[in-house]
């Protein structure tokens, strides 16, 4: 089955309404779930990727969105930056997701961590190709974007994704140290656990005759 297309002119379909008030923002979108089709949006947003999917996700359950976005990396060559919470990732569907991915894959980069002040890392953002800007509350799960009240807007300001792109590189390039530390710190402790025991030499035989 081909993917929806995305089309910015075209998104008033996504709305329950079917329209968006006279006078919207001509550089804004927003939905609601559950009312709104918010999974659909996210879908033919990604499905649209040709260069490239920056994201910082607090909860990162959806298969399909996930499949897309694999989809891309594997077919299309695109560069994925995935920044995702500790917390919500070491959850059992989280981590059945996350065992798909090959992070030493070229043109993935792909870190869990926390905040840079060791809380959560809450953010629900990704851009598309550097142009494209989705926030708001919506956590990427069904439950998320089909049965809560949550909110989504997608902007297709350049310098809002720029600005947008500085602090999520920023937040990843934390979590990519505080990964690298853990493992650092692990390695070691392994190293201390795993050590070989210290035998005194063997007490040579004195010479014959002596």
């Amino acid at each position: 089955m081909p993917a929806e297309q995305f089309n910015w002119d075209d998104l008033a379909k996504y709305k329950l309404a079917g329209r968006f008030l006279d006078g919207y923002p001509d550089e804004t979108r927003t939905f609601f779930s559950p009312y709104d089709d918010v999974h659909g949006v996210l879908k033919a947003l990604l499905s649209s990727t040709q260069h490239s999917i920056v994201l910082n996700m607090y909860g990162y359950d959806d298969d399909e969105l996930d499949a897309i976005i694999r989809g891309k990396l594997d077919n299309d060559h695109v560069h994925l930056q995935m920044s995702l919470d500790k917390s919500q990732a070491g959850g059992v569907h989280e981590r059945t997701l996350l065992q798909n991915w090959q992070n030493e894959k070229t043109g993935n980069s792909i870190a869990v961590g926390q905040s840079s002040r060791g809380a959560i890392s809450h953010l629900k953002i990704v851009i598309v190709d550097g142009v494209y800007t989705v926030k708001g509350s919506t956590n990427w799960s069904l439950s998320g974007e089909q049965k809560q009240d949550n909110e989504l807007t997608l902007s297709r300001n350049a310098v809002i994704a720029a600005e947008t792109r500085a602090q999520l590189d920023i937040n990843h390039d934390n979590m990519l140290k505080q990964m690298a530390k853990a493992a650092a710190a692990d390695g070691g402790a392994k190293a201390r656990r795993f050590k070989p025991a210290e035998h005194p030499a063997p007490a040579q035989e004195a010479p014959a005759g002596s």
